[in-house]
């Protein structure tokens, strides 16, 4: 797929930290929920079509079965929403232990970061894409 360009990276930083702000973690169970079974629906959805559509995959020749390919997708939607409900889990034990340190604002602490460590991932794909 390739790199971003430098003007890409920086908005998708942009984009991560403000998505970072969002109390998630404090949300009503229903929406974790809602938003772990959404992530794992679009996951398997997408695998599906992708696994019965070899246009859409360089190396397939043919449609894998759709038993198979309703078997991966499956399996491939809970590994995400279960991601999901682990990355909430660690979000919010992050939320928790600055809040445990004194930190004023832990959300911004976690926007900030995750702003940073999103566009520093992108610069060293970058760097990579350049080395090969």
């Amino acid at each position: 797929m390739g790199a971003q360009s430098p003007r890409q990276s920086l908005l998708l930083a942009v984009a991560t930290g403000v998505v970072s702000i969002v109390p998630i973690g404090r949300a009503p169970r229903g929406v974790k929920a809602a938003l772990a079974a959404g992530t794992g629906l679009t996951a398997g959805g997408a695998a599906f079509v992708a696994l019965r559509r070899p246009d859409l995959i360089a190396a397939a020749r043919e449609p894998v079965p759709a038993r198979q390919s309703a078997v991966v997708s499956a399996g491939l939607g809970v590994l995400a929403a279960g991601a999901t409900v682990a990355g909430i889990a660690t979000d919010r034990a992050f939320e928790r232990a600055l809040v445990r340190r004194g930190v004023a604002h832990p959300r911004l602490v976690l926007g900030v970061a995750g702003a940073v460590l999103s566009y520093a991932m992108d610069v060293l794909d970058r760097r990579s894409d350049t080395d090969d």
